[in-house]
Parts: structure tokens; C-alpha cells; sequence
């Protein structure tokens, strides 16, 4: 795929939300832009025999297949599931949300989609009263750094080697809805 031309951020409106089947080769087509332009770097982030399109028309199956617009362009992915039994093994579903294939078009890259997609999960997993959000990312300073510019915090335990990669696993604990009962003072405070 050539080079789109970057676009300014104050000429589209964003919006992100799962998409249906027919999303999955959009979806797919960020993603593999995204790992080919790592690979150009010299960073295997997917190979394309992990990028099958059945995964991510299964994915929109399932809701789980999200795609942030640039009005109508779709600008960045993400699949976001209940479970994750590769790398979270014996979590039961629902214990937290977990990203993954998170990947941006070039032609959108530096203009907050990486947030935009957490802001979603937070808002998905305090709607579903979900606590944390969990991902996997490659043993390197930079993504690790990224997601904890987002409030991620990696596991204390050596990295994980999975198809030969060395993989860290992150959390992010999100902060309890407050009722409106824990936002008013109690009879006592309030007398005090």
C-alpha cells in the first residue's frame, strides 16, 4: 500500500467503534501497513502468517473488532477481548479487557489514536464493570515505555517467549465507578 498523505488532525473528526464483519479487511489492512512499515525499521512486530483474515472477521463475529475513523477513513485497530488465554492463561473471561493487534496508519500516526483506543477500552470496561485492562508487547524499551505513558504497568516476572519472541505482560487497574452515593458526604461530614 503507498503512503497516504498525512492528515491534520483539525480537519477530521474521530470517532471509534466496534465494526461489523465487513470492518475486518479495513481492519487487517492498518495492521499489516503498520507491520510492514515496522519491518521497513527493522522490528518484526506480526508475520503475515499471523494476520490471517478469518481471525479478524471472527473477531467483528464477536464484537471485538474496533476501528477508529477519520470521519469515514479508518485510521487505527484494535482487537479488544474478554479473554486472553494465550498469554493470560486461567483468567476467567471478563476478569479484565485485553488489547491487542493495536496498530495505526502511518498517515495518522502521532495523533493520539493510541489514546483514543485506551480511552475506548476504559470507557468499554467501566461500562461492562471490568477493572483492568491488559495487553502483551515485544521485550523493547519503546512500546513499553508508549503503554506506560498510558498508565500500563508491566508484571514483575521474567519476559515470555512466545513464537520466539520475547513478550512482556502489562495492567492497567482502573479506578472504581463512584456512585452517587460515594460522592455525597455523609450526614456526619456534613453536620461535622
Amino acid at each position: 500500500m503507498a503512503d497516504a498523505p498525512r492528515r491534520n488532525p483539525a480537519e477530521y473528526r474521530p470517532t471509534i467503534r466496534r465494526v461489523p464483519v465487513a470492518g475486518a479487511a479495513d481492519a487487517l489492512a492498518i495492521i499489516r501497513e503498520a507491520a510492514a512499515w515496522a519491518a521497513a525499521q527493522g522490528t518484526t512486530v506480526w508475520e503475515p502468517h499471523e494476520l490471517p483474515h478469518e481471525m479478524f472477521a471472527e473477531a467483528a463475529r464477536r464484537a471485538e473488532l474496533v476501528i477508529g475513523f477519520a470521519d469515514d477513513v479508518p485510521a487505527a485497530t484494535m482487537l479488544l477481548q474478554t479473554a486472553d488465554p494465550l498469554y493470560w492463561p486461567g483468567e476467567p473471561p471478563g476478569a479484565a479487557l485485553y488489547l491487542h493487534k493495536v496498530a495505526v496508519r502511518r498517515a495518522y500516526a502521532g495523533q493520539s489514536w493510541l489514546s483514543r483506543l485506551i480511552d475506548f477500552s476504559v470507557d468499554e470496561a467501566t461500562r461492562q464493570g471490568i477493572r483492568r485492562l491488559r495487553l502483551d508487547t515485544a521485550l523493547r524499551p519503546k512500546p513499553r515505555s508508549l503503554y506506560e505513558r498510558h498508565g500500563f504497568r508491566a508484571l514483575v516476572e521474567p519476559p515470555l517467549v512466545i513464537a520466539g519472541r520475547q513478550m512482556i505482560r502489562m495492567e492497567r487497574l482502573l479506578e472504581p465507578p463512584r456512585t452517587a452515593a460515594a460522592r455525597e458526604p455523609t450526614q456526619g461530614a456534613r453536620d461535622g
